[in-house]
C-alpha cells in the first residue's frame, strides 16, 4: 500500500476564521469600545491636517505603541497596515479592518528568521498601493529583537515612494504595559485621555545612498513621540 502523506488537519480555533472572528468582533470591539468612551489629545493639535497633507505617507511607531494609531489618519480607508502572517498578524489585521483599513501581508526578516516573511513583496505592494493614493501603517523594529533599533526597509520604502515618513505613537492614562513581552506591548483601556502625536515628517531623497542617518532620525523622533504621548497622557485634568 502506498504510503500517501495526509494534509495536516487543524482545529476551528486554529483556523483563519476563527482569527478574523477574534481580531474583528473581540479585539476590534474592544478597541471600538475603547476609542468611544475616552478622550482623544492630539499632539500637535492640527495633527489631523498635517497627516492629510502628507498623504499618501508612512505612518510608523513602535513595536506595541501603534494600537488606535488609525485615529491620526483623516479617513481610516486610505490607510493600509503592514501585517506579518503570524497568526497575530493575522488577528491585528482584522482588527484594523473593522475600523476601515485594508492590510498588506508582510514583515521585515531578522536573524530569528530570514525566509518566509514575504517582505519583498510586501515592499511592491506599498509601494502599488502609494501610488493609488494609500498612506502605509508600519512598525519600525522587527520582532522579535528587542531594544527598537530601526530597520532601514523603512527609510528605503520612503526613497522608493518619494513620500514621507510620519512618525506616531499612542498612550492612554489607563493602561497596561506588558513588560515580560520583547516589545512591552500596551494595551489602552475604555474611559481614558487618549494622547495620539505625531512628529515632523522625515524625507528621504532618492538619491540617498547611506540610509542609516535617516534610521537613526526616525529612531530619535520614534522615541521623543512616544516619551510625549506618555507624559500627555499622564497630565491630571
Amino acid at each position: 500500500m502506498n504510503d500517501v502523506s495526509q494534509p495536516e488537519k487543524t482545529g476551528f480555533f486554529d483556523s483563519p476564521k476563527f482569527r478574523h472572528f477574534l481580531g474583528w468582533h473581540v479585539l476590534g470591539g474592544y478597541l471600538r469600545f475603547t476609542s468611544m468612551t475616552s478622550k482623544f489629545v492630539y499632539d500637535p493639535p492640527n495633527a489631523h491636517e498635517i497627516s492629510a497633507e502628507n498623504m499618501p505617507a508612512i505612518f510608523c511607531c513602535w513595536h506595541g505603541q501603534g494600537v488606535l494609531g488609525m485615529k491620526l489618519v483623516p479617513v481610516a480607508k486610505e490607510l493600509s497596515i503592514l501585517t506579518s502572517r503570524h497568526p497575530d498578524g493575522q488577528i491585528v489585521a482584522a482588527a484594523a479592518g473593522s475600523f476601515g483599513c485594508s492590510n498588506i501581508d508582510g514583515s521585515g526578516a531578522s536573524f530569528k528568521q530570514d525566509e518566509g516573511t514575504g517582505g519583498m513583496a510586501a515592499m511592491r505592494e506599498m509601494l502599488r498601493a502609494m501610488k493609488q493614493g494609500q498612506s502605509i501603517g508600519v512598525t519600525a523594529d522587527i520582532p522579535p529583537i528587542p531594544g527598537r533599533n530601526v530597520s532601514d526597509g523603512i527609510a528605503l520604502l520612503s526613497r522608493f515612494s518619494g513620500r514621507p515618513i510620519i512618525p506616531y505613537a499612542v498612550s492612554s492614562s489607563r493602561r497596561t504595559v506588558l513588560e515580560n513581552v520583547w516589545d512591552k506591548m500596551q494595551i489602552n483601556h475604555p474611559f481614558s485621555r487618549i494622547s495620539a502625536c505625531i512628529d515632523e515628517p522625515i524625507w528621504v531623497p532618492k538619491t540617498a545612498k547611506d540610509l542609516t542617518q535617516y534610521s537613526k532620525e526616525l529612531a530619535m523622533k520614534l522615541d521623543r513621540t512616544t516619551a510625549r504621548a506618555f507624559e500627555i497622557a499622564d497630565q491630571k485634568d
